[in-house]
């Protein structure tokens, strides 16, 4: 069984940089707008006599505006609560070069849907960057920096597993962008629900480490939503959790989650959480303070494809020790483990649990699993327990003889190996790339693999272990 995502938002042409025309013609479907610090409001907006404020050009613009942002500060929050339509949103462009900052907050009203924004900087805000407050869809942010705040980027509002003060968010994009030093998540889906997202080409550090007064948050959280694509991001050095998604779908089984291509480094907590269903494939997982990667918190089918997690737990300065991934643990709750269908092929799991943190630790297996398949994956952390897996009828520590003994793979259908991968450089300079005579090269197997590994070179018929194919 493999999980197939929902197909591409049709809404988007392009994640580019957005191309505008710079025409004077004022029909209510191709009219273009200018504002510029010395600017007057009371202008036609035009290039020569541009506005002076972003909010003006918000409450003025209409379905198919274009709103082109001069070079220069713009101060004041601004508050957009017109919408565009389909095949016409609304745009917010600042220049080629990025140099439109905006020293405040963006809030997209309920019910506002088809905008969009690029090539701007949000800074100098004292809570969320930019925030859609509920009912709104088909929005698109690319090429953007959000420093700062209590979040980045929020995505509807309300306590923590309630329902949404102004309803769910749907169809929205945001990529290419930086987004740096909240004081809590960088880019933060609570309570949701936020449906057929798209995060792509981020990156997000520091959430959670600015000030005496933060704490651990995440980078990338989305508590409930269906269809959520995480791709080609660097999320890394944030005080919690680099992914967090699916917190509180509680009724598990969430369809079309898929985490791929991303560099997750240095979390201080969990790198990748999939607490409900999902698949996560060519991720390269290292350097986070606790437990690499944490799925089937909840019942669902998860996928755990071409990952290499490596040298996590070994900073001395955060984390403690954990076992690298773990599967369909028992509830807090309930004691039980949630049954889950799961899939675990092409991965490496080595050099887990470094001596900061007192010794090597291996991966543990809850049992509430239902394989689909397993195998081809290279466990090389803990000798005497590269496996503690729960049968149901007792726990089993598995050894690396036992890995690649009946004991494991005469039960799981196995090739599995118990091996120094041989990576290019380990901690604290690490490269997960695989050297020449690795024994992870061409000992995976085709079925569940991706095409392509993390950066985009082809796979053969006899795929590497691991995100990154030699």
């Amino acid at each position: 069984m493999r999980i197939v995502p929902w197909p591409a938002l049709l809404f988007l042409s392009s994640l580019g940089a957005a191309n505008v025309p710079d025409s004077e013609t004022q029909t209510p479907e191709t009219a273009v707008f200018h504002v510029a610090p010395d600017g007057d409001d009371a202008g036609p907006g035009s290039k020569e006599q541009p506005w002076r404020t972003l909010q003006h050009a918000a409450d003025r613009a209409s379905a198919g505006s274009k709103v082109l942002i001069h070079a220069g500060t713009y101060a004041g929050d601004v508050v957009f609560g017109v919408s565009g339509k389909a095949g016409s949103p609304i745009l917010f462009a600042g220049p080629e070069d990025g140099t439109a900052t905006v020293q405040g907050a963006l809030q997209i009203r309920p019910n506002v849907s088809h905008l969009r924004f690029t090539r701007l900087t949000i800074r100098g805000f004292s809570d969320w960057g930019i925030t859609l407050n509920g009912d709104n869809s088909h929005v698109e942010l690319t090429h953007l920096t959000v420093i700062g705040g209590e979040s980045g980027v929020h995505l509807t509002w309300g306590d923590s597993g309630q329902k949404p003060g102004d309803g769910p968010v749907s169809d929205v994009v945001l990529a290419h962008s930086l987004i740096r030093d909240p004081v809590y998540t960088a880019v933060d889906c609570t309570p949701g629900p936020c449906d057929r997202m798209i995060f792509r080409d981020l990156e997000i550090t520091g959430a959670g480490l600015a000030g005496e007064d933060s704490f651990g948050a995440d980078g990338l959280a989305v508590e409930r939503g269906q269809n959520i694509l995480v791709e080609d991001c660097f999320i890394h050095d944030n005080g919690g959790d680099g992914i967090d998604l699916s917190s509180r779908d509680r009724k598990g089984n969430v369809r079309g989650i898929l985490v791929r291509r991303n560099r997750v480094v240095r979390n201080h907590l969990n790198g990748i959480k999939l607490w409900a269903g999902g698949r996560m494939e060519n991720n390269a997982i290292w350097g986070q303070g606790d437990t690499a990667v944490v799925i089937g918190e909840l019942p669902g089918t998860y996928e755990v494809v071409n990952n290499t997690v490596a040298y996590n737990m070994w900073a001395a300065g955060f984390g403690g020790r954990n076992y690298a991934l773990v599967a369909a643990y028992p509830s807090d709750d309930t004691g039980i483990s949630a049954s889950t269908e799961f899939v675990l092929r092409n991965n490496i799991f080595a050099f887990n649990g470094g001596p900061a943190q007192g010794s090597a630790t291996g991966i543990y297996i809850g049992s509430g699993i239902r394989w689909i398949r397993e195998g081809n994956n290279l466990f090389w952390s803990r000798g005497d327990e590269e496996i503690l897996w729960d049968t149901g009828t007792g726990v089993r520590e598995l050894s690396r003889a036992d890995v690649t003994a009946s004991l494991w793979t005469g039960t799981q259908g196995g090739q599995d190996l118990a091996a120094n991968p041989r990576f290019v450089s380990g901690w604290p300079d690490v490269d997960l790339h695989l050297r020449e005579g690795s024994p992870a090269i061409d000992a995976g197997a085709s079925l569940d693999a991706p095409q392509t590994d993390l950066e985009g070179k082809p796979r053969g018929e006899r795929p590497d272990l691991g995100a990154h194919e030699h």
